[in-house]
């Protein structure tokens, strides 16, 4: 099987994303390897997100009203034809190869059912410390719970494993919905990683204050909870109390984005 054999659609659910999504449709429109589509999923944006994406004549724009990314992604993802279903989200910038990686990795693979990669941060002046941190995180995340993780803003599922999955997921706000698709997947094959497909990513949760970022990341606990046996739960738990020291990391990086952005309009 060649890689034109497949085709792929790219799925990017968007909420007020105006200062985001141009961007990351100029990255697709870089690719060396053209998309079958590319469908934002407006999410009751409330700024130019939609109108901006108009702009881009070959995406598709569906609208979905229940808010939050678990409902929009699975909004686009019903609703595309491709073989493959890239998902990826508004701040996301795509590597010039994404769609040719991730589409010969299925090729080469035919056990796999869904595929990951990295992130690149691009708005932390310590990012080293964020890509280390978040690359490690989700190492171990995938190390306890039994099932690599997938990555929300850098992953494809086949359309075939979505199927059969699509009643499983858990259709809830609090959860993280790439680690919940990712435990549905295990009985159906394999998640496979592409280490050189970073995408370049905004940290910018990094940058809400400390009760909003703890209730975001306790959604990673919830996730396990309904989906990791005691045992996994309780060692992901641990895993999450070890990220605490990253809060101050956060604080840190804020000061120098702050800094660095007096220093620019100087």
């Amino acid at each position: 099987m060649s890689n034109k054999s497949l085709t792929l659609s790219i799925i990017i659910p968007a909420y007020d994303e105006e200062d985001y999504i141009g961007a990351c449709l100029d990255s697709i429109v870089a690719q060396t390897v053209k998309p079958l589509e590319v469908i934002v999923v407006d999410n009751n944006s409330t700024d130019k997100t939609v109108q901006i994406a108009q702009r881009y004549p070959f995406a598709k724009v569906l609208h979905e009203k229940r808010q939050h990314q678990v409902f929009a992604q699975a909004a686009g993802f019903n609703a595309a034809r491709g073989d493959i279903l890239g998902r990826i989200d508004a701040d996301s910038i795509l590597p010039k190869e994404w769609v040719e990686k991730v589409t010969a990795a299925f090729v080469a693979d035919q056990k796999l059912v869904a595929v990951t990669g990295g992130a690149d941060p691009y708005d932390v002046p310590i990012r080293w410390a964020g890509s280390a941190i978040f690359h490690g995180y989700i190492f171990l995340a995938g190390l306890i719970g039994g099932q690599r993780m997938l990555f929300g803003s850098n992953c494809a599922v086949t359309a075939s494993a979505w199927r059969k999955i699509k009643n499983k997921v858990l259709m809830r706000p609090d959860i993280w919905e790439d680690y919940d698709m990712a435990f549905c997947l295990k009985p159906y094959g394999k998640i496979g990683y592409i280490p050189d497909n970073l995408v370049g990513v905004s940290f910018r949760a990094m940058h809400t204050n400390f009760k909003h970022h703890v209730s975001y990341q306790f959604r990673s606990v919830r996730t396990f909870y309904y989906r990791a046996n005691p045992l996994r739960l309780g060692f992901f738990i641990l895993l999450w109390i070890w990220t605490f020291p990253v809060y101050p990391l956060a604080a840190i990086d804020d000061w120098l984005l702050n800094q660095r952005t007096k220093n620019n309009k100087q």
